[in-house]
C-alpha cells in the first residue's frame, strides 16, 4: 500500500469514527430562565441526538402528580416549547422524541420552580390565553367553562382597560371573568356588546351598538386614538388598537391566534419590517415572540396586522374614551347639539342638563371646542354609513336647520354623532357653524303667555309667516336666541335652528353670560 493510500484509509476511517460519534450523541434538553417562578414563562429547547427525528412529545409531572400527559402521544414538530408553572416546586419535564415507528428517544431534566413572578400587568401588557396558566380560572361557574376555554373576550377587555390607562388587580382577566361571569352563554360565547356597555359604565369608556362597517369610519376611530374589541374570526374576539401609516393596516392584539389562524379566511396576519414595509405570514411562528405550548398545544398570544378592508368587513365594536366632557367630567349621552346650548347627560348621572355649548371639551378633532355642522340642505342630509348606505333605523334625511357635532371631517363629507349613532353626511348640504363666544338671551317657548300646553308653536324657515315650516315647539321648550329681524327671533332650541314669531317667546330676564344655562326641558 502506497503512502497515499495509507493517508486515504486513515481519513476514512476518522470519518466513520466522528459519524459514529455524531450518530450517538444524546439527545439533550435545555430550559430558560435558569431560575424560573411560578407564573414565569419558562422556554424548553429539545436538541435530537441525532438525525432523522420526525417529532417530539413531551411530559411534565410534580412530585404531587402528572402535570400534563398526552393521552393520545401525539407528536409535534416544535422542538422549542413552553409552560407556564402554577405552583412552586420541582418539575420533572421528559422530552419524547420519536425517530420512527418503535425508535424513540427519552430525556427528562428537573426544574426547580421557586418565588412568585410580577403580576402580568402594564399599557403593553399581552395576555397569552392558551398557556396553561388559565386552565384553572373559572369565568362560567353555571357552564364550567374557563377562562383558558372561553375568555377572548374577557381578555380583550382587560387589553383594552390597561392600555386605556386602567390600573389595579380589578382588570386583571380572572377579577374581570368573576365580575362579568353573567355575560357568557352557552352556545354562543359571551356577549361582547352587553359586556361592553356593562364595563363602559364602570371604568368611564364609550362604546356603541352599532358596529363600524366601512374603511372611512374606522379611519377616523382609529386616527383619534379609539381602540376596537371585535370578532376577528367567527367564535374569538381580540382587540384593535390602531392604524398603520399608510392606512391600510389594522394593528391587532391577540390572546389566542392559533384561533385566528385556523378560522380565518380570504386574509393574511401581516408583520411591519424594520423599513415599515409589510409582510404577510403563513404561520404564528413567524411573527417575533411566538411560543407555543405543549400542555395546550396552542400558540401564545401575539401583536400582528390585518388588512383594514378585512377588518371592516368583520364589523368593529368602538370602546373611547369619552368623545365629549363637561368641566372634565365625561358625558355619557347627548340628547341634542347646539352652537349655544347643547343637553347632555354626565357619565354616573341620570339626569340630563342643558348646558352652554362652550363649556363642552372635544377630545376627537385636534381641538377643545366642539366643531358643529348645520343642514342647509333643502331636502335637508342624506346621513349615511362609510359605504353609502343609509344608516340602520334613520330612513329619513336630516332635517333642515338641525345641528350636530363634527367627529371628523373628510375632502366630500362631515362625520357627525347624530340620535345615538354616527355617519356621513355631504359638505354639500350641510355648513359648519362655530361655537358661539357671545352672550345670548334665553327664553321658552309661550302661547298667549303661558308657557304650559300641548298646542304647538311653528318654526320656520324664514322669517316671515308665510315662510315654510321646518319644526314644531310646545309651549315650555327652552330656546336661546341668536339674533333677530322684524317680529321674529332667530333662536335654536333642542338641537334645531330657525325663526319664530316673538309674540311665542317669554324671554328671562337681561342678556346673560351664557354661564348659567337653566336645565329644564
Amino acid at each position: 500500500m502506497n503512502r497515499f493510500a495509507k493517508i486515504y484509509l486513515c481519513l476514512a476511517v476518522l470519518l466513520l469514527l466522528l459519524l459514529g460519534a455524531s450518530a450517538s450523541a444524546e439527545t439533550t434538553v435545555t430550559f430558560s430562565p435558569e431560575n424560573p417562578r411560578m407564573g414565569d414563562y419558562v422556554d424548553v429547547t429539545v436538541t435530537p441526538g441525532r438525525q432523522g427525528a420526525i417529532g417530539v412529545r413531551y411530559e411534565l409531572s410534580t412530585s404531587k402528580g402528572v402535570v400534563f400527559k398526552d393521552k393520545d402521544k401525539e407528536l409535534s414538530k416544535h422542538y422549542t416549547a413552553s409552560f407556564r408553572p402554577r405552583e412552586q416546586g420541582t418539575y420533572t419535564l421528559t422530552a419524547i422524541v420519536s425517530y420512527g415507528k418503535k425508535d424513540e428517544e427519552s430525556v427528562s431534566i428537573t426544574i426547580p420552580v421557586s418565588g412568585t413572578a410580577e403580576i402580568q400587568e402594564g399599557s403593553d401588557v399581552l395576555y397569552s390565553q392558551k398557556d396553561g396558566w388559565w386552565h384553572d380560572k373559572t369565568y362560567s361557574k353555571k357552564h364550567h367553562r374557563s377562562l383558558e376555554k372561553a375568555g377572548c373576550a374577557i381578555f380583550t377587555l382587560s387589553h383594552v382597560l390597561q392600555r386605556m390607562g386602567v390600573t389595579g388587580e380589578e382588570v386583571m382577566p380572572d377579577k374581570l371573568a368573576t365580575k362579568y361571569s353573567g355575560m357568557y352563554i352557552e352556545g354562543r360565547g359571551t356577549d361582547n356588546e352587553r359586556l361592553l356597555m356593562t364595563a363602559g359604565e364602570n371604568y368611564g369608556f364609550q362604546t356603541h351598538h352599532d358596529l363600524i362597517e366601512s374603511e372611512p369610519e374606522l379611519k377616523i376611530w382609529l386616527n383619534q386614538g379609539c381602540r376596537f374589541s371585535f370578532m376577528i374570526v367567527i367564535g374569538h374576539i381580540a382587540l384593535a388598537d390602531g392604524l398603520s401609516e399608510d392606512g391600510t393596516k389594522v394593528h391587532v392584539v391577540d390572546s389566542a391566534p392559533g384561533a385566528t389562524t385556523e378560522r380565518i379566511k380570504k386574509a393574511s396576519m401581516y408583520i411591519q419590517k424594520d423599513d415599515g414595509t409589510f409582510a404577510a405570514v403563513a404561520s404564528p411562528e413567524e411573527i417575533p415572540g411566538c411560543r407555543w405550548f405543549f400542555e395546550t398545544g396552542e400558540y401564545g398570544g401575539l401583536e400582528y396586522w390585518l388588512d383594514l378592508s378585512y377588518c371592516a368587513k368583520q364589523g368593529m365594536r368602538p370602546v373611547r374614551t369619552s368623545w365629549l366632557k363637561l368641566n372634565g367630567e365625561s358625558v355619557a349621552d347627548m340628547e341634542y347639539a347646539g352652537a349655544l346650548v347643547s343637553k347632555v347627560t354626565l357619565a354616573g348621572s341620570e339626569e340630563a342638563q342643558r348646558v352652554n355649548t362652550r363649556d363642552l371639551q372635544w377630545t376627537t378633532t385636534g381641538s377643545e371646542t366642539p366643531q358643529l355642522i348645520q343642514v342647509t340642505g333643502k331636502k335637508g342630509a342624506s346621513f349615511t354609513d362609510g359605504n353609502g348606505k343609509k344608516k340602520d333605523g334613520i330612513s329619513k334625511a336630516i332635517p333642515y336647520g338641525s345641528m350636530a357635532f363634527v367627529i371628523g371631517i373628510t375632502d366630500k363629507q362631515y362625520y357627525i354623532a347624530w340620535k345615538d349613532s354616527f355617519g356621513f353626511i355631504s359638505k354639500e348640504s350641510a355648513e359648519l357653524l362655530p361655537v358661539s363666544e357671545d352672550s345670548f338671551r334665553t327664553g321658552l317657548i309661550a302661547l298667549n303667555g303661558k308657557t304650559a300646553g300641548t298646542s304647538p308653536v311653528t318654526v320656520r324657515k324664514e322669517p316671515s309667516t308665510k315662510a315654510k315650516s321646518i319644526g314644531e315647539w310646545k309651549p315650555g321648550t327652552p330656546i336661546a336666541v341668536i339674533s333677530e329681524k322684524g317680529d321674529f327671533y332667530y333662536v335654536e332650541g333642542k338641537g334645531l335652528r330657525g325663526w319664530v314669531n316673538q309674540k311665542f317667546i317669554k324671554l328671562e330676564g337681561e342678556e346673560n353670560d351664557g354661564q348659567k344655562v337653566d336645565k329644564g326641558e
